[in-house]
């Protein structure tokens, strides 16, 4: 089978299943779900949403490239993990900001209608841009990394490089705090998805405080960069560089994606499967 002969299979595959879950979830009552005994905890909810979020592939590329031309730098176990876990807790700080400001302004909104309509169509939109990735890779709207901010990315990279090789350790910290921040920064087209899928989510469950629904952004922070400490920890006790591929970056897209537009197809038609009552 040719590529092209794969590629429409793929295509026809995914639209019966995304067509049948349409019509399932269209279908299914809370009440149905109920007597099933069938219910997502938010908890649970979060640890998904979040660890499938976790695999993001920006974050990924950006971590494997530095990670790998540290380790072809110069072995040093301890310096790795300074740089790696430098990054991430500047990745995890960034991130938990930019989910308290949406959850802020969907709190001031107000889970109604509209809001939920509009959380429903970004996830359809930003869906299905990341699935057509694997057919038609950084061709026409992508929500991947943009090429004028791969040349800074890249100077940045080689920057903490040369720190890693020739400076001080606290030196190394500073330089990793900034290619993190600047990498969240450009990262943003990449990752904004899911936290505003999830914020909104998150905003139309009725907690017991507001510290509450801050307590859940922390969790779900902490498993988003379960992936990333991983691939760290990886690269700490091997030391052998191996940077993600672009298929594999592919396929993350895709499954996100496809993740994603199950999302809004229930927060289109049948939110209750996922808010609750």
């Amino acid at each position: 089978m040719n590529a092209k002969k794969k590629c429409f299979l793929t295509i026809l595959i995914t639209l019966i299943l995304l067509i049948s879950f349409f019509i399932l979830a269209k279908s299914t009552s809370l009440d149905f779900l109920k007597a099933l005994g069938i219910s997502l905890p938010l908890p649970i909810f979060t640890f998904i949403i979040a660890l499938i979020d976790g695999f993001n592939p920006c974050n990924l590329f950006v971590l494997t490239l530095l990670l790998g031309l540290l380790v072809s730098a110069a072995h040093s176990r301890k310096k790795i993990y300074i740089t790696g876990y430098t990054f991430i807790a500047v990745v995890y700080i960034v991130y938990f900001l930019f989910m308290v400001a949406w959850l802020n302004i969907f709190k001031f909104i107000g889970f109604i209608t509209p809001l939920r309509i509009s959380i429903a169509c970004i996830a359809l939109i930003a869906g299905f841009i990341n699935c057509k990735e694997l057919f038609f890779f950084r061709k026409g709207i992508t929500l991947m990394i943009q090429e004028r901010h791969k040349g800074p990315l890249l100077k940045r990279i080689e920057r903490v490089k040369d720190v890693f090789i020739k400076g001080s350790t606290s030196m190394l910290i500073l330089s990793s705090i900034v290619l993190a921040a600047f990498a969240s920064l450009v990262e943003l087209p990449c990752t904004a998805g899911f936290p505003i899928i999830y914020t909104g989510i998150l905003t139309g469950k009725v907690l017991e405080s507001g510290l509450s629904y801050y307590s859940y952004l922390l969790f779900y922070n902490l498993v988003y960069i379960l992936p990333l400490s991983i691939v760290i920890g990886i690269f700490g006790y091997t030391l052998k560089a191996k940077q993600i591929s672009k298929k594999q970056i592919q396929v993350i897209k895709f499954i996100g994606g496809a993740i994603m537009i199950l999302l809004g197809i229930i927060l289109l038609v049948n939110p209750a499967m996922i808010i609750g009552t």
